[in-house]
């Protein structure tokens, strides 16, 4: 129960703070304000890269409440935290807690929590759980 709940309330934590970052990417008008940012920091093809960051932060914030495609979701918000703080935070002189404190420490943490989420999977108490129990021979079970 306890690794099965850890492994709950991690998922939850995390998959809540995407729902939060990505709902404004994505609603109400589209992630166009977000892309100009990214063009802003010199990114390459920022329209597209906004879509797939407010997809990521959005659905797979929902994803990863659900427990669903868990070590998948784990490893995008993974790349996405590593491109968030090498790219946008480091390359500009900011440090783990900043001037204001707005560093990058909070990303390591969801880099954390997404990078241990990959290798560890959902945990039972999700999708991921049940259909793995459902692929599992009765004797298993």
């Amino acid at each position: 129960m306890t690794v099965r709940g850890a492994l709950l309330i991690l998922r939850v934590a995390l998959g809540a703070t995407f729902i939060i970052h990505g709902y404004p990417k994505l609603f109400p008008s589209g992630p166009a304000g977000f892309a100009g940012f990214l063009q802003n920091l010199g990114f390459p093809a920022p329209a597209l890269f906004a879509w797939i960051v407010s997809i990521v932060e959005f659905g797979g914030g929902i994803a990863m409440i659900s427990g669903l495609l868990v070590r998948y979701v784990g490893v995008l918000m993974t790349i996405e935290m590593l491109v968030t703080s090498t790219k946008v935070k480091m390359a500009h002189g900011v440090g783990f807690v900043g001037a204001r404190g707005a560093g990058w420490e909070l990303d390591f943490l969801l880099l954390a929590i997404a990078l241990a989420l990959a290798l560890l999977g959902a945990g039972s108490f999700s999708i991921d759980g049940m259909l793995a129990k459902r692929k599992r021979p009765a004797a298993q079970n």
